[in-house]
């Protein structure tokens, strides 16, 4: 198949390590895929680091007829068998302009819960324009069938993320991570990693890390965004301004979580979160908050333990007691990390991904 994927965004995060992996691996089982993004930007400079072949050429939002007409054409060009869609901003267009191509068959993937708003505007690029989307939990499932529920319910594919397993960081290469970060050698580092908004509830991290007090203890956030300095400010409020280190952007995030003690997710909102997974298979403990995907990955399931903490979401004082748990019962904590090794293998493997997406974009 000759594959084409549409991004738009302005950042890396887990909706582009998704379809990054995913491109990786349909090249490698023989497909030609070219990533439609951002002329400039870390998704063009990672993508082309990675070896995996861009255009500049993409479609706009609503309001953009040019980049959408412009798109339409390039397609009809290139003959694709497939469109992926990977941002919803871009959908409208991206839909639109792959029917008016020719284009076979036209996918959306959802990484997040997303609800239709009433009217026929969000509605209109799903109605004859999307043949299928990929969800990766049941939660971004269930949400969009409760809002479309004209949109053919077997065309809505659930497909778990992906991750390669990690063996765990030597003892050298650990403190030479933590040396780098500027964290202390003997610490208990707890980390938060993603995009620095709102949605990621970093201010819910910072709360409970400081109620936890836990002696010697530091926080790490890794990611740029426009809420570092509200964090900053709270960490200093809160008095902990000197245990919470920024890492700022990085492009080796799991060999940062194989360096820390914990991993908290505090999301307002996630699909299946990526970085959670990366931290499972950086066998480090994981507690978060009980948001989409959370239970599907770390809850007690099919008859097997469970794989991490999780806690009611925005509640900051469960979080701190599971940060607590967590930190203080090495062998609690083991055990958990033991059962997401497991998982990370049979659940969440890049192969099973691959191979799950490929049968949607075939139209299998």
């Amino acid at each position: 198949m000759k594959i084409v994927i549409q991004n738009n965004s302005r950042v890396w995060g887990g909706n582009e390590k998704w379809f990054a992996t995913l491109a990786a691996g349909l090249v490698a089982r023989g497909h030609r895929v070219i990533v439609s993004c951002r002329a400039a930007g870390p998704v063009r400079r990672e993508l082309e680091r990675r070896g995996t072949a861009t255009t500049s050429v993409r479609p706009g939002g609503y309001a953009d007829v040019v980049r959408g007409l412009c798109f339409s054409q390039w397609l009809k060009r290139e003959r694709p068998d497939v469109l992926l869609l990977t941002s919803w901003r871009t959908t409208p267009w991206g839909a639109w302009a792959a029917r008016r191509a020719g284009v076979p068959r036209t996918v959306v993937r959802l990484g997040i819960v997303r609800t239709l708003r009433p009217g026929p505007r969000d509605a209109w690029p799903f109605r004859g324009r999307v043949d299928a989307l990929v969800v990766n939990s049941p939660a971004v499932r269930d949400a969009w069938l409760r809002t479309a529920p004209w949109f053919p319910a077997d065309a809505v594919h659930l497909v778990l993320n992906g991750v390669h397993a990690a063996p765990p960081l030597p003892a050298a290469e650990r403190a030479a991570v933590r040396a780098e970060l500027g964290l202390s050698s003997d610490a208990a580092v707890v980390a938060g990693a993603g995009r620095l908004s709102r949605r990621k509830g970093f201010d819910f991290l910072i709360d409970a890390f400081a109620r936890a007090d836990i002696a010697g203890s530091e926080l790490l956030l890794v990611g740029t965004g426009e809420e570092e300095a509200a964090l900053r400010a709270q960490a200093a409020g809160l008095g902990i301004e000197a245990r919470v280190r920024f890492a700022g952007e990085r492009g080796d995030v799991p060999r940062v979580l194989g360096a820390c003690d914990l991993f908290v997710l505090s999301s307002h909102n996630e699909g299946m979160a990526n970085v959670m997974l990366e931290a499972m298979a950086a066998a480090i403990p994981v507690a978060a908050f009980d948001v989409s995907g959370v239970r599907d990955a770390l809850g007690p399931r099919d008859g097997r333990p469970a794989a991490g903490w999780i806690v009611p979401p925005a509640d900051t004082g469960a979080l701190a007691a599971a940060i607590s748990d967590a930190l203080r019962d090495p062998a609690a904590a083991a055990a958990r990390v033991a059962e997401a090794s497991w998982r990370v293998r049979e659940w969440f493997s890049v192969e099973r991904m691959v191979a799950e997406a490929e049968a949607v974009l075939r139209g299998g």
